[in-house]
């Protein structure tokens, strides 16, 4: 091969791939893989965004009237929460509540648990009816949920949790 040819070979080679892509440079796949887990952190920061507003919207009113008195900032304490013995109870009580499920941000609330594990705790008192608890329900009529509240917090849940879930991998993409 004449000098003439392998020029013109080599011209043919090194414009191949912008033929290819069109023009188009691909990042290297070094940096598409550094660049993946941010991807998916803004991800998943958007879909917790958006439980987040739907938490704001059905379910933090019906917390507000019901759970916050506890599990966030108490802005109505009953009329015996200033007498020495019941006042050591309900700020026992108080800091245990925040402690499980501290309510005084918005979702995903404080704690000890995930996000996922919240709406496992959560679901699981809805069906129990643990919360509140039997010496405040009886202190306080109508503290507990009503059935129609229940079902707006479980369907808030239900809605939720495959946003929160982690995407299975197929193909070297995250759906």
């Amino acid at each position: 091969m004449n000098r003439a040819s392998l020029l013109l070979l080599g011209l043919c080679l090194t414009a191949l791939p912008l033929l290819a892509h069109k023009g188009k440079k691909h990042a290297p796949s070094e940096r598409s893989a550094a660049e993946e887990p941010a991807r998916t952190a803004e991800a998943a920061q958007s879909r917790l965004e958006r439980v987040n507003a739907r938490y704001v919207k059905d379910v933090r009113p019906i917390f507000r009237k019901k759970c916050f008195d506890c599990h966030a900032t108490a802005e109505r304490l009953p009329w015996y929460s200033n007498i020495p013995g019941p006042k050591q109870l309900i700020q026992r009580d108080m800091r245990e509540a925040k402690k499980h499920m501290d309510m005084r941000k918005d979702f995903p609330f404080l704690g000890h648990g995930t996000p996922l594990e919240d709406f496992d705790a959560l679901e699981q008192i809805l069906k129990d009816g643990s919360m509140p608890p039997l010496r405040f329900r009886i202190m306080h009529r109508g503290s507990a949920l009503s059935r129609e509240e229940k079902e707006v917090i479980l369907n808030w849940i239900n809605a939720s949790r495959p946003l929160l879930t982690v995407p299975e991998r197929r193909s070297g993409k995250i759906d």
